[in-house]
């Protein structure tokens, strides 16, 4: 087989500089609460690797990636992290990069595990979860998703908390984005 040998120019279209990558909260400025959105996801995603062809939840990547594969840097300030959600086809994998990190697992969290700086656990599909940075330090989660990426459903119990704090409006913006609260419901 043949190599290739990229110049120094073109390699630049495959480095992400951590300073340099945009926020993804971002998308939903202006359309939902700030409080709402980090109700449901981590403070700040930072989107390294994506598929440019496919729209994935958190933009594109900065360096471009295949379809159902997706790398971000998820940025907790201390106890902050999202809500309990599952990805029916994809797995998430997490490593702690900075801080630490309580990953809960099961239909209402009753599981979970400590990460501290490089441990890595992924969580099969199907399987509800979340992440919190148990750390008093802004906490920094390498994830790698695997999977159709657009998968996610939240549980019933992040829904119902949405609509008290926030009513029906914020609802239905958030639902148009295409997220639901049915993760562990028969369908």
């Amino acid at each position: 087989m043949r190599t290739k040998t990229p110049s120094p120019e073109e390699m630049e279209r495959y480095i992400a500089r951590f300073n340099d990558l945009p926020a993804n909260k971002d998308r939903t400025a202006g359309k939902i609460p700030t409080e709402a959105r980090e109700m449901m996801t981590a403070r700040a995603t930072r989107t390294v690797i994506a598929s440019t062809s496919v729209d994935t939840p958190w933009g594109n990547g900065v360096i471009p990636g295949p379809e159902g594969f997706a790398v971000v840097i998820a940025e907790c300030e201390a106890g902050n992290g999202p809500g309990l959600h599952s990805h029916a086809h994809t797995t998430e994998t997490f490593t702690c990069l900075q801080g630490r990190f309580r990953i809960e697992w099961g239909d209402a969290g009753e599981h979970a595990m400590e990460l501290g700086l490089y441990d890595t656990i992924s969580v099969p599909p199907g399987v509800m979860r979340r992440f919190e940075n148990i750390s008093e330090e802004r906490g920094l989660l390498h994830v790698t998703l695997q999977g159709p990426l657009r998968d996610v459903e939240y549980a019933p119990s992040v829904g119902a908390e949405l609509r008290e704090k926030f009513g029906d409006e914020v609802m239905a913006e958030i639902e148009k984005l295409g997220y639901s609260f049915n993760a562990g419901l028969e369908g």
